[in-house]
């Protein structure tokens, strides 16, 4: 999972607000950060390993002249951590640069990247984005429009797109529409980023999210539509609502936040319990559960528990050890507030289960009478193959460990009751409090389901 940003300014260099960007979106990835400039003439880049002030530091983005430009950050999903992979990714198409910044991951990697190899190209980067990069630079074609056009009909996955090229971003999204990525525009500005979070933070208005298969061009006279597709197909992915969307972002026309409240009123009446306090999680828990005691009646209980920000989505921390340590070093509970109490916890999913674990045995010490859980998400059964890396530690899903007995993984994590929200019921929240005409098909729930709607 990775977070993307392109900007086309009127007036002013494009480098500081493509960093403000960034860390609109910082929770969509902290492994690494790169920004791509062109100032007319010639293209500038930074890429580093670590969260955006550490890769920006020193005076950075004043070395990144230009109006235009792209950047990105990574959670890696495909290839190893090194320089070489951390995106925008340089390519040279017809002796011209370009660079490329991708969220998502392709399914036919290692097909393409052979065909590349039988044609001679040389590898640096080994990730995804970097076999989409030798596409490109090999294919004939008379503009880089249709190279591009064509690279993406014979690439299978997710992707969400941003593309420096000269005086020009272009975005583009897989045919299914798995990713986010949306479009505004303000009075200087022309923005395409994965969430409207980051537009908010430009100051821009949202025009749109871009349709499954679509492809735009902006640039210095605005924003044109390349390739819509006829008919448009949607399965976009319904963890990016339970986790990865910041909760004031915009999709489909609503705040996420109103979803998650929604999935957390579902959670309270198809899964009740029985409890004097009600635990939001910070910060991952904290809408749905505030609609779970809403429902409930149970009291609020989010004054037991304090997030520290000393470290943040434990989820996505890149070395195991950092992960289970980090639910000490990110979570107080406060012993007054549960000691002799039965506490209900509620969270947006458990997939490894090393958050959940840790949490129960914290509550636990406090000198919680009970503690239980609630998750507004369905059992994290099945790996992602389409841009969260769960299925490079499918071993480690606890649901599918456990074979999704909730019982046995209830018994593992220590908790005196444990229930989940039914897919049905979290599809129908997101549905009910959604802004568009949207049904149950339009998302892709394979890692709740085990239906890839690609298949593998």
């Amino acid at each position: 999972m990775c977070g993307v940003v392109g900007i086309v300014s009127k007036k002013r260099e494009a480098a500081k607000d493509l960093y403000c960007g960034l860390y609109a979106l910082q929770h969509r990835g902290k492994e690494a950060a790169g920004i791509a400039t062109f100032d007319g003439g010639k293209y500038y880049s930074r890429l580093g390993i670590g969260e955006i002030p550490m890769v920006f530091r020193n005076g950075a983005l004043e070395k990144l002249p230009g109006r235009i430009g792209i950047a990105h950050n990574r959670y890696s999903t495909a290839g190893v951590s090194n320089l070489a992979n951390i995106q925008p990714i340089r390519g040279v198409w017809q002796g011209n640069e370009f660079y490329i910044a991708h969220n998502g991951n392709l399914i036919n990697t290692e097909t393409l990247r052979q065909h590349c190899l039988e044609r001679g190209f040389k590898f640096e980067a080994t990730s995804d984005t970097g076999v989409l990069v030798a596409l490109i630079s090999l294919t004939e074609a008379p503009s880089f429009e249709k190279a591009l056009e064509q690279v993406l009909l014979r690439i299978r996955g997710a992707y969400a797109l941003v593309i420096l090229y000269q005086d020009k971003i272009i975005a583009a999204k897989d045919e299914l529409g798995i990713r986010p990525l949306c479009f505004g525009k303000s009075e200087n500005y022309f923005v395409v980023a994965s969430e409207t979070c980051a537009l908010y933070h430009l100051g821009v208005s949202l025009i749109r999210e871009l349709d499954p298969g679509e492809i735009l061009i902006i640039d210095e006279s605005g924003i044109k539509e390349y390739f819509h597709p006829p008919v448009k197909k949607r399965k976009f992915c319904v963890f990016e609502f339970v986790y990865f969307l910041r909760p004031d972002s915009i999709i489909f026309g609503r705040r996420v936040k109103d979803a998650q409240k929604n999935m957390g009123r579902c959670l309270a009446k198809e899964c009740p319990a029985s409890a004097d306090l009600a635990v939001p999680i910070p910060d991952s828990g904290k809408y749905g559960g505030y609609g779970f005691i809403e429902k409930s009646g149970i009291k609020n209980g989010e004054e037991a528990i304090l997030r520290t920000h000393l470290v943040s989505r434990t989820f996505i921390e890149p070395v195991k050890e950092l992960r289970n340590r980090g639910v000490e070093l990110k979570f107080v509970v406060i012993e007054e507030d549960v000691a002799g109490k039965k506490v209900v916890i509620v969270d947006d999913s458990i997939v490894r289960g090393t958050t959940q674990k840790r949490l129960t045995a914290l509550f636990r010490k406090a000198g919680a009478k009970e503690v239980h859980a609630r998750v507004f998400s369905p059992p994290y059964r099945y790996p992602c193959y389409y841009g969260i890396d769960t299925y490079r530690v499918k071993d480690e899903l606890i649901a599918q460990r456990k074979e999704g007995d909730v019982e046995k993984i209830r018994d593992e994590l220590n908790l005196d009751s444990l229930c989940y929200l039914s897919l049905e019921s979290l599809l129908k929240a997101i549905i009910e409090v959604s802004g568009e005409k949207l049904t149950k098909d339009d998302f892709c729930a394979c890692c709740f389901s085990g239906q890839y709607p690609i298949p593998i």
